[in-house]
């Protein structure tokens, strides 16, 4: 049964992860195993590699907690697969009310956030300011010029960057990739290898397995380097990295506001096309009570859990 659990809470990750607005590691957060999740990971080092060549693969996967890492993304994996078609049908057909439940979802996991910060300061401050001047600066990046020409390596680091954000309780890894202007493109990639393994679709082999191995290589380089780098951070200074990751949520939020046009956002009132405002309003506040009612089970079942031990 823990197994099971451990799977389920992976899937919502999983979905969590394609979402612009929560991340995994929020969800690890929200389920009760971010610990669990950042110090496993933290552990595939070269130190452990040498333990496996030296004590070999059974003292290597318990040091790594082999188990619980292979459950757990067992479960991420049966959730990106699952809705990635979701999703890119979603973007687009049904783009204004997908972006309006992604904002809703982006700010009731700032206030979640928030909760956790053990104690708040002024100077804080600082740290959400430089969050915010961070996800600007990034949402401003011409994604069609000189950046194309270097599409491979632009790909690998904005997929190493939003590795790193998938495994923070704070920005989400798709948002992240939608500042970088890759999210469509790592979306299709994904979409494109489960054509092959699925519908047995060639049409695009090559283009579709370089492109998931410049991903591929992204996600595990970020794996290894930041995994590492937030445990420690996370250790000494978990409110400022808390700060920051609000800061970097709310600065890029014109990245995902339902109404553009030409790269602008605007005032639903002056979209062009029909604005769909009373349907986005729904899903807003489907995306509230989505983090909210995840929140709310999970408290449940760790005071269920509480009692059935007393």
């Amino acid at each position: 049964m823990k197994s099971l659990s451990i799977i389920l809470k992976g899937v919502f990750m999983g979905i969590a992860d394609l979402v612009p607005g929560v991340s995994g590691g929020t969800m690890a957060l929200i389920f009760g195993i971010y610990d669990d999740f950042i110090f496993s990971l933290s552990k595939i080092s070269i130190s452990s590699l040498r333990l496996l060549k030296d004590n070999g693969i059974k003292a290597f996967w318990i040091e790594i907690n082999g188990s619980f890492l292979l459950k757990l993304f067992s479960g991420i994996f049966i959730g990106v697969s699952l809705f990635t078609y979701l999703i890119d049908w979603l973007i687009n057909n049904h783009p204004i009310p997908l972006w309006a439940f992604f904002i809703g979802v982006l700010l009731s996991s700032i206030i979640f956030i928030y909760k956790n910060i053990k104690n708040p300061k002024t100077n804080l401050l600082l740290y959400f300011l430089f969050g915010i001047l961070i996800s600007y600066s990034i949402s401003q990046i011409n994604t069609t010029s000189e950046i194309e020409s270097f599409s491979g390596l632009y790909l690998f680091f904005s997929s190493l960057f939003a590795i790193s954000a998938m495994i923070l309780p704070g920005i989400s890894g798709a948002y992240i990739l939608i500042l970088f202007g890759t999210y469509t493109e790592v979306i299709s990639t994904i979409k494109g290898l489960l054509n092959i393994f699925i519908k047995q679709d060639y049409t695009n082999l090559y283009i579709v397995t370089y492109k998931a191995s410049i991903i591929a290589f992204g996600i595990i380089c970020g794996i290894l380097i930041f995994s590492k780098i937030f445990k420690w951070l996370l250790v000494k200074y978990y409110d400022a990295v808390l700060v920051f990751m609000i800061g970097l949520m709310l600065g890029g939020i014109s990245k995902i506001w339902p109404w553009q046009e030409n790269g602008e956002s605007i005032l639903p009132f002056n979209y062009s096309g029909e604005n769909f405002i009373l349907l986005a309003l729904i899903f807003f506040i489907l995306g509230i009570l989505f983090i909210f009612g995840v929140q709310l089970l999970e408290k449940q079942k760790h005071n269920d859990e509480k009692e059935n031990h007393q």
